[in-house]
């Protein structure tokens, strides 16, 4: 049987959700039996309007049963988190529904989405396979960004050349919302010249074509667009080709 590690190469960083996850299941428990306990000596000692005793009891009682929904609503412990393996060939992910491996070059796109959660980002990379199998990296994977970024980027590297390639060819790319083609990018029957391209970022949740002063910016969702970061990868080398003709 090939291994993970005959087909991905040599390992470069382990995400092991499952240490996360007895972390906050280890508090939720503390703290939920803390709470529970100081519950009986509250009553009692309110009760007997021994108010010195009792209140400071009932108010702990109250900051633990606080510290348990806090501690839930933030990090949503699962009873199995996953663990995910960054390889130099490729990534597997290992959880409750199996194992499954991937090159880099079974890997067709990524799309990334961020959701705020109070002082946090919920990140989730949504990643397609060749074979139609989706792959979903999300917060019960520890440090979910770093591992998503090092995916998207791997997937950009190699996707980006094929779409160069068939641009110069004269074709057509379609990428979400947006048509590239050597004489510039469309979207929704708006179009601009490469000479008319200022810039294309991606920032606070969009992808943005920004136009020279005097047209209107093209724009989309982050989140609804598949490989955004190649799709401002592809732009970037080809304004730069347009300025050198």
């Amino acid at each position: 049987m090939t291994s993970p590690h005959d087909r991905l190469g040599e390992p470069i960083r382990t995400f092991d959700g499952r240490a996360a996850g007895r972390r906050a299941w280890t508090w939720l428990c503390l703290l939920s039996l803390a709470s529970l306990a100081l519950i009986p000596a509250a009553i009692v000692y309110l009760h007997d309007q021994v108010w010195w005793v009792g209140v400071p009891a009932l108010l702990l009682s109250m900051g633990y049963a606080a510290a348990v929904g806090w501690i839930a609503g933030r990090d949503r412990p699962r009873v199995r988190n996953r663990v995910a393996c960054l390889y130099t060939g490729g990534l597997s992910v290992t959880g409750p529904g199996g194992a499954a491996d991937y090159t880099w070059d079974e890997l067709e796109s990524v799309t990334v989405s961020g959701r705020h959660s109070g002082p946090r980002v919920r990140w989730c990379f949504t990643v397609v396979a060749d074979d139609g199998s989706v792959l979903r990296l999300e917060d019960d994977i520890p440090d979910v960004r770093t591992l998503g970024v090092a995916v998207a980027e791997e997937v950009t590297a190699r996707i980006v050349p094929r779409h160069l390639a068939a641009v110069r060819a004269r074709e057509s790319v379609r990428l979400g919302p947006f048509t590239v083609d050597l004489d510039g990018v469309e979207k929704d029957g708006e179009r601009l010249p490469w000479k008319a391209v200022d810039d294309v970022v991606i920032s606070n949740g969009m992808v943005t074509v920004h136009a020279c002063t005097g047209r209107m910016d093209l724009m989309a969702v982050a989140s609804q667009m598949p490989d955004a970061l190649a799709f401002a990868a592809l732009c970037h080398r080809l304004r730069d080709l347009n300025e050198s003709f």
